[in-house]
């Protein structure tokens, strides 16, 4: 069937075409609605290099246009966004949603002046804001139709602001596929009676793994240390390194880990899952394979997907930047296995429910309907 205006969407893969979004963009191409004309960033390029997010498969690549990007300081420029707007064409046209993004800025003021259907995807409101910057965001939503947002925080947010709430539509996230996931928690490897904890993240500042040190490093004698496995790559891993050692904790650094099989076998051994510092797809990495979440309360660089740690749901909090809260959670789920089984079951379910490329699509799909209708 050949796509007609009113079904074609171009589209601007968000944040960039790494290697999660993959399962997404596999299905979005498979719609029988839309038609997706995909541009996207490659590689985080303003990252350093040991913080690189690994890119989506050639396969994928090819069906993404690059976008090329220009950068003074914050300030970006994403070529050909206003032109296309200008050209038209589209039913809709999805931009990321930064605000320091300037070329987007002008395509949504011409999205107005032309009468073209805006929309923008990102985070929106990831923690209160007051005074300028918030003064600067809500002029920027102004200028565009809609909204879509990883979470319900933003959306709350939002309409305590004043964004009308038909404005906002919550799409969530995802990492992997329905058909990915296991049908029940996984079955945790023996490892005698020493329990494992698993973290995976990019190893940068805004992940403080030192409080994970100071924690264990002070163990009780009475109760089986655990061992860490750290999962991820990034500028502090050297550091880290030699804090964990100092510290005298057992913990195996394995570096970026991306094969789906190979993430099952690890967290396969977990008894929990960390996010420590701010959270993000690593809390529905681990809910997805059904291990249960101990997550960071509170704090602002969270990503949205921390609503998946339910207290006593799908996880456990502790204080955050608190080595003494930290082990006394760890200390009473590991004491409990059972506990630990039921929210990892829990957060399975959840991430069946919202957070799998299926539900990420339809949701999405959900939002350009409605923002198309309005």
């Amino acid at each position: 069937m050949t796509p007609t205006p009113l079904s074609r969407i171009r589209l601007q893969v968000q944040p960039t075409v790494s290697h999660y979004r993959e399962p997404l963009v596999k299905r979005l191409l498979a719609s029988a609605e839309f038609t997706y004309d995909l541009v996207g960033r490659v590689k985080n390029s303003e990252a350093s290099e040991a913080d690189r997010i690994a890119s989506a498969s050639a396969g994928v690549l090819a069906r993404v246009t690059p976008l090329r990007t220009r950068a003074l300081g914050p300030l970006w420029w994403e070529a050909g966004q206003v032109s296309a707007v200008w050209r038209g064409g589209h039913a809709a046209y999805v931009l990321e949603g930064r605000i320091y993004t300037l070329s987007t800025w002008v395509a949504g003021a011409l999205g107005k002046l032309r009468g073209r259907r805006v929309l923008l995807w990102g985070h929106g409101w990831k923690r209160p804001e007051s005074g300028p910057k918030r003064l600067l965001r809500l002029a920027f939503y102004t200028l565009v139709d809609g909204l879509l947002v990883y979470g319900e925080r933003a959306q709350e947010l939002g309409t305590a602001y004043g964004v009308p709430r038909q404005k906002i539509h919550v799409i969530y996230n995802s990492l992997y596929s329905q058909q990915q996931l296991p049908a029940q928690p996984l079955d945790r490897a023996a490892a005698g009676d020493q329990p494992t904890l698993i973290y995976s993240s990019r190893l940068t500042v805004r992940h403080r793994l030192d409080v994970l040190a100071d924690a264990l490093s002070d163990w009780p004698a009475d109760r089986p240390a655990p061992r860490v496995v750290i999962i991820g790559e990034g500028s502090e891993r050297p550091r880290l390194e030699r804090v964990f050692s100092e510290a005298g904790v057992e913990a195996t650094f394995l570096g970026a880990v991306y094969d789906f099989e190979q993430l099952k076998d690890h967290y396969g051994q977990a008894q929990a899952a960390l996010a420590i510092g701010g959270a993000g797809l690593n809390v529905i990495q681990a809910l997805g394979f059904g291990v249960p979440v101990v997550a960071e309360a509170g704090n602002r660089d969270s990503s949205p997907e921390i609503e998946a740690v339910v207290e006593g749901h799908t996880g456990r909090y502790y204080d955050a930047a608190d080595p003494e809260s930290l082990r006394q959670v760890l200390i009473s789920l590991l004491a409990t296995p059972e506990e630990a089984r039921r929210l990892g079951a829990n957060g399975l379910e959840l991430v069946r429910q919202r957070y799998t490329a299926e539900a990420h699509a339809a949701a999405f799909e959900a939002g350009l309907r409605h923002f198309l209708r309005s």
